[in-house]
C-alpha cells in the first residue's frame, strides 16, 4: 500500500487473525465505509478506502496469498533498519507471523522466540507468541508466561486482557481471567463482548463448570 499500511492495518486485524476474523472485518469495514454512505469530497476519499479494503481482503482471504504476502511483509524490512535489536525483533516477528499463517509452526516458533529475545519489553512480541503458543499442543502453560508478561508490560490494552482473559479460563484459572476482563471492562466500558464474556464467567463459576 502506498499509504504504508500492512493489508493487516487495513483490515484492523493482528496479523495472526483467524480467517473468521479477517471475514468479520471485512463485512464491518465495508458495511461501515461504503462509499453509498459518504457525499462530496468524503465520497473521493471513502471509494479510495474501499478499495484498500478490499485488495486486503482478497489477499488475506486466500491462504496462498496470503501466505506470499506475510513473506514478502517480511523480506520488505529495509537492512538498516535491522542494525537495532527492536527493528531486529520486528523483523523476526514478521517473519514467525508469515510462518505461522502458512502452517509450519516449527520455523515459526524459532522466529517468535528470536523476537522476544532481541525485544524482550516489547507486548507485541509476547502477545503473539503467547497466541500462537497456545494454538500448540501442549503449548498453552507457556502461552500463559508470555501472554501475562505482555499484560505486564501494556496493561491499557484491551485485546490483550481479552486475549489474556480467555487463555487463562482455558488453563481453569478464573480468577486471574476475571479480574483481566474486568480490567478490560474498565478500560472499554459497555462493550458487549466484554459483558457477555464475564457474564459466562460468573455462570461458570455459580455452575462450577468450565467456561
Amino acid at each position: 500500500m502506498g499509504d504504508g499500511r500492512t493489508f493487516y492495518e487495513i483490515l484492523e486485524v493482528e496479523p495472526l487473525a483467524s480467517e473468521d476474523q479477517i471475514r468479520a472485518a471485512f463485512r464491518r469495514l465495508a458495511r461501515d465505509r461504503h462509499p453509498d454512505r459518504f457525499q462530496g469530497l468524503a465520497r473521493a476519499a471513502a471509494e479510495k478506502e474501499f478499495q484498500a479494503i478490499t485488495e486486503a481482503y482478497n489477499v488475506l482471504s486466500d491462504s496462498s496469498q496470503r501466505a506470499r504476502y506475510d513473506q514478502t511483509v517480511a523480506s520488505n524490512k529495509p537492512t538498516q533498519q535491522r542494525a537495532k535489536p527492536r527493528e531486529v525483533a520486528k523483523a523476526f516477528l514478521a517473519k514467525a507471523v508469515g510462518l505461522a499463517n502458512a502452517g509450519q509452526a516449527l520455523e515459526a516458533r524459532e522466529y517468535f522466540a528470536q523476537a522476544v529475545s532481541h525485544d524482550p519489553d516489547s507486548p507485541r512480541a509476547h502477545h503473539l507468541f503467547g497466541m500462537f503458543l497456545a494454538r500448540q499442543a501442549g503449548g498453552l502453560e507457556e502461552a500463559l508466561r508470555h501472554i501475562d508478561q505482555a499484560v505486564k508490560l501494556e496493561p491499557n490494552d484491551v485485546k490483550i486482557l481479552m486475549d489474556a482473559s480467555r487463555l487463562f479460563a482455558r488453563a481453569k484459572m478464573v480468577a486471574r481471567a476475571t479480574r483481566f476482563a474486568q480490567q478490560a471492562a474498565q478500560l472499554s466500558p459497555g462493550d458487549p463482548d466484554i459483558e457477555l464474556w464475564l457474564d459466562q464467567m460468573r455462570k461458570a463459576v455459580d455452575g462450577g463448570g468450565s467456561v
